[in-house]
């Protein structure tokens, strides 16, 4: 495995208050790795930086050995993420929102491709309907469906599986397991620990505005997940 991405000495300060500080870790190609922490850890401020979607107080986010601002667009043509922010439009139907990423991210054979992920993620039968009218797993499936349509190689997931009911816990499982087996990479926060730890090879545990532990999945048991959050 390469390095894929390496974050030397991040922090992120909201005026006086530290949210991260020093952060210093990498991830590697083909890697799954959870992330795990407390409500207000910085998780989701973490994942937001690393996507390039907010900057860092401090610090500098190394992607393929050079700095991921200098690769800027590489990184988000190779990348996919899933934010408590939907990014949908609201006034448009799920075809029409999924024709706007196919077309950004230059998808061949669109139409079809569409049809055929609109299936999976068991909307087809609202392809027509505006979003604004979608439930909040309908628009969690729909932002999974993004993922599908234009096959990032790193997905970047900030609690995915919230609003998923259990048939869709178990196609977007499959999807996360197929995706790695293609030396493909996750680096995802979750308090479904025992959904994640199904897929990870990989934990950190975020405490304290930094990483509190950086350990290996294998034989880690959601119990000892949990005594590691409550150390």
């Amino acid at each position: 495995m390469s390095a894929l991405l390496n974050l030397e000495d991040v922090s992120k300060r909201f005026g006086f208050r530290n949210i991260l500080k020093d952060i210093n870790f990498s991830i590697n190609t083909g890697e799954f790795v959870m992330l795990i922490g407390n409500n207000g850890a910085g998780k989701s401020t973490l994942l937001r930086i690393i996507s390039s979607l907010m900057k860092p107080s401090k610090g500098q986010i190394n992607f393929r050995g050079t700095k991921q601002n200098d690769n800027l667009l590489e990184w988000l043509r190779i990348m996919g993420n899933i934010t408590h922010e939907n990014r949908l439009y609201s006034d448009l139907n799920s075809k029409d929102n999924l024709r706007i990423y196919g077309n950004l991210y230059g998808v061949k054979q669109l139409d079809s491709k569409i049809d055929e992920v609109l299936s999976k993620i068991d909307l087809a039968h609202v392809a027509l309907l505006p979003v604004r009218n979608f439930s909040s797993g309908m628009k969690k499936r729909l932002m999974i469906g993004r993922l599908m349509l234009y096959n990032p190689e790193i997905l970047i997931l900030d609690e995915p599986y919230t609003g998923l009911d259990q048939n869709s816990f178990h196609w977007f499982q499959e999807y996360l397991q197929q995706f790695h087996q293609k030396g493909y990479t996750v680096l995802m926060a979750t308090h479904q620990l025992a959904l994640g730890l199904e897929l990870a090879t990989r934990v950190l545990v975020l405490d304290h505005q930094n990483i509190k532990y950086d350990v290996s999945s294998e034989g880690l048991s959601v119990e000892r997940c949990c005594a590691l959050l409550e150390e």
